[in-house]
């Protein structure tokens, strides 16, 4: 049996384990291996998104910068999240998240934008989280529909984390509209 401490939102632990006929039941729909390339790719996703947001949070200036900074602190909060809960299921599977943070950019399904050379450029910023969080509801889109018969529990997972981009995007395009 295959067993992972991880530690949760506000420092609380849960303990996951999944034994061989978890992994059993998977193998016989899918090739485990391309459910572990699969969700290391959301996992460097959500790494990158996690890294774009903390760095804008603490790069962005001017009118309304503080009102985005602290969004965009909070989405990087979530980001992290979905990063772990993706990472605990390619353990679960056997898996290992990417190691190298360097290849993290690569891996990912969307990649990283660095926010722009202009910290006052707050539209810049919030359409570059758009840009991002539509490609994230694309991918999860794709994933759920691709795993929905085959792996539960990680349909389970990405439809979950798909309907947080959701949401995420929409509050972002409420955001970039109230900018001057």
């Amino acid at each position: 049996m295959l067993f992972v401490s991880c530690s949760i939102k506000y420092g609380d632990t849960l303990d996951v384990s999944m034994g061989k006929k978890g992994i059993e039941i998977v193998a016989a729909k899918i090739d485990v291996n391309e459910v572990i390339s699969d969700l290391n790719k959301a996992y460097a996703d959500e790494w990158c998104a996690h890294y774009q947001y903390w760095l804008a949070a603490h790069w962005v200036s001017g009118i309304n910068a503080d009102a985005v900074s602290s969004r965009l602190t909070e989405q990087s909060a979530d980001e992290l999240v979905h990063a772990e809960r993706f990472a605990n299921r390619i353990i679960e599977l056997g898996g290992e998240p990417e190691m190298d943070f360097a290849s993290l950019p690569t891996v990912a399904a969307g990649g990283y934008k660095a926010p722009p050379k202009d910290s006052s450029n707050l539209k810049q910023v919030i359409q570059d989280v758009i840009d991002a969080e539509r490609g994230a509801v694309d991918f999860y889109n794709k994933m759920t529909e691709k795993y929905k018969d085959k792996d539960y529990v990680t349909y389970e997972l990405f439809k979950t984390v798909l309907l947080d981009e959701v949401s995420d995007e929409d509050e972002w395009e409420d955001l970039i509209a109230q900018q001057p």
